[in-house]
């Protein structure tokens, strides 16, 4: 009797050590899916989330480019880490659709509220016209540079 009694406390154990290691997979299983999903957003998250700067793609008045930088400083202050921050420049030229001109002396560029401000405050007129462009990070497909300069 007590080696019955003693085969079944140990079956129990078993049964039960296999259920926790069952529920650790599943959690597990669920968690990385969830991570993985973050970080590999769809093609309609993509579009969601250049919606709000490529709105202003082209031709715009001062005004317009001034909520822009708006745009890019609330943008920036909201953002977890500086990977996702967006740099805003402003060149005297008209730069290429995809790739926006790194800072040179004839360009002003920033992330910080204070740099945004500058450009803003600077060299924004409200009665100019301005030609903005998005830059893309080759990877993701995410807006990661806008570039405002004088229309020509």
């Amino acid at each position: 009797m007590e080696n019955a009694s003693k085969a079944l406390i140990i079956a129990g154990a078993i049964l039960l050590a296999i259920a926790i290691i069952g529920v650790g997979m599943f959690v597990f299983s669920n968690v990385s899916d969830t991570i993985t999903g973050a970080a590999d957003m769809s093609e309609q998250e993509i579009a969601a989330y250049n919606q709000d700067f490529t709105a202003y793609q082209g031709k715009c008045r001062g005004s317009r480019a001034k909520t822009l930088c708006e745009a890019i400083k609330n943008h920036n202050l909201s953002a977890i880490d500086y990977s996702q921050k967006i740099i805003l420049t402003y060149s005297k030229g008209i730069t290429d659709q995809n790739d926006c001109p790194p800072p040179s002396s004839d360009t002003a560029a920033g992330t910080t509220t204070a740099e945004i401000d500058t450009i803003r405050n600077t060299n924004i007129q409200s009665g100019q016209t301005y030609t903005v462009t998005c830059g893309y990070d080759k990877n993701s497909g995410l807006v990661t540079t806008v570039d405002i300069s004088p229309a020509s």
